[in-house]
């Protein structure tokens, strides 16, 4: 079987004195070196190779180059038998590529590549779900089919795939017994968040010219009998002001709860902000009794300009004394991302942090009697929902919540609660009509 390792290439030195860093692939007694982007000195590779007292240089430059061995191997692994010429092709993704399946694992290791692990997840995951369905009747023995020719994927055979999606299932325990419960495994919800990944493959391909755009398989102005992605559930997942006071007023019993209860409610008061932004918030970030912050989730889509602008009320600043670092203009507020730190350790210190948080909560939800399964999630949508019920203009909790436009906000926001709809509907007629 063929190998790929990352190599030195020392046989000219470039201008500036480094040598190119290539990526070697061998099979049998044959060799090709396939360029990368990076060069760097002898002594520079030799430490990144070693993996000790790494600078931001040698991690940023080793975590790419993993992501190509791995994007090489998972090639690798597709080639029976091995050809050099077809492994460049994909390599360098030249040429006319068919392969569905490849595609979505492709795609995936660019995301790794960028550090946007959660798209990485997701296209993996959608692969793995397409690998299953084409493979839902072959024997276990069988060898596993990871072959989907691009041009097989019709309106037809998505619709078909939903069908089956919807259908399958996995026994899950039940809490406090030994017996187990047949549950859904793919929601509608999951199974778009997965299709759309697909339908953004399709669009690559087609805008690269490797496919028709008569084969485009999915529902368009132009082609109404194309597939019709199926629409996500909105879960709503609000709290009401009187559940949100129960948690305000709960006395914390461990240092878990009390962490919980005071990222959730800063969450809260501060438009819903998302964990992964309040930890990033910098001391610089704070300009007298405001700070102003842009989602980390849409800042390339926005190119940094919607801006987000809180206000400093005495809960907030209580939260930063009590959780805030010494302060430094440049450093964080939060002592959850050290200095330094790379775009993986931000996610892993971040994730950490949200997954205790969480448990502190459902401890809390549960003494207070909530039965929602609460998350961090719950603050956003509390936040926004209940701006909505008091009567708060959407275009205010739209700007709040860092939305691109009104549309967004109001998928968002698509019911009232039943206390409103109640006072709404009493002031159909005029109360003092009579007769």
């Amino acid at each position: 079987m063929a190998t790929a390792r990352i190599v030195l290439d020392t046989r000219k030195a470039k201008s500036d004195g480094t040598y190119p860093v290539k990526i070697r692939i061998a099979h049998v007694k044959d060799f090709r070196r396939l360029g990368t982007t990076l060069s760097m000195s002898k002594e520079d590779f030799d430490k990144m190779m070693s993996g000790k007292n790494l600078k931001e240089f040698h991690k940023s430059a080793r975590y790419k180059l993993d992501a190509l061995i791995s994007k090489a191997n998972s090639i690798i692994e597709t080639l029976e038998p091995f050809d050099f010429d077809t492994f460049n092709t994909r390599f360098n993704q030249t040429g006319k590529r068919s392969n569905l399946i490849f595609l979505m694992k492709s795609k995936a290791l660019e995301f790794e590549a960028d550090d946007k692990i959660g798209s990485k997840n997701l296209y993996n995951q959608a692969a793995a779900l397409l690998t299953e369905y084409i493979n839902r009747n072959r024997s276990a023995n069988a060898d596993r089919l990871i072959e989907l020719q691009i041009s097989q994927v019709t309106a037809k055979w998505l619709a078909d795939f939903e069908k089956w999606a919807l259908k399958v299932t996995y026994q899950k325990k039940v809490k406090g017994s030994t017996e187990a419960k047949t549950e859904q495994k793919y929601s509608k919800t999951t199974l778009s968040m997965y299709l759309i990944r697909v339908r953004a493959i399709f669009n690559e391909v087609i805008s690269r010219k490797e496919l028709k755009a008569e084969a485009y398989p999915f529902h368009k102005a132009d082609n109404k009998a194309g597939y019709k992605i199926p629409q996500g559930i909105n879960n709503k997942r609000a709290l009401t002001i009187a559940q949100i006071m129960q948690i305000y007023n709960y006395e914390p019993q461990t240092q878990t709860e009390d962490f919980a209860k005071s990222f959730f409610l800063f969450s809260y008061l501060a438009s819903g902000m998302n964990c992964i932004d309040i930890f990033r918030l910098k001391w610089s970030d704070i300009k007298k009794d405001y700070f102003i912050f842009v989602r980390k989730k849409t800042e390339n889509k926005t190119g940094g300009t919607n801006k987000i602008t809180i206000q400093l009320n005495p809960q907030l600043w209580a939260i930063i004394e009590k959780y805030g670092t010494h302060k430094i203009s440049t450093g964080y507020i939060f002592n959850i991302i050290p200095a330094n730190a790379t775009e993986r350790d931000v996610k892993n210190k971040t994730a950490t942090a949200i997954a205790t948080i969480n448990t502190g909560l459902k401890r809390i939800a549960s003494k207070l009697g909530i039965t929602e399964d609460i998350s961090t999630y719950y603050a956003r949508h509390s936040f926004s929902t209940n701006l909505m019920n008091n009567e708060a203009p959407l275009a205010f909790i739209s700007k709040q919540l860092g939305h691109k436009d009104l549309k967004t906000t109001q998928n968002y926001l698509d019911s009232f609660t039943t206390e409103k709809a109640e006072q709404y509907q009493s002031k159909l007629l005029d109360n003092d009509l009579t007769g």
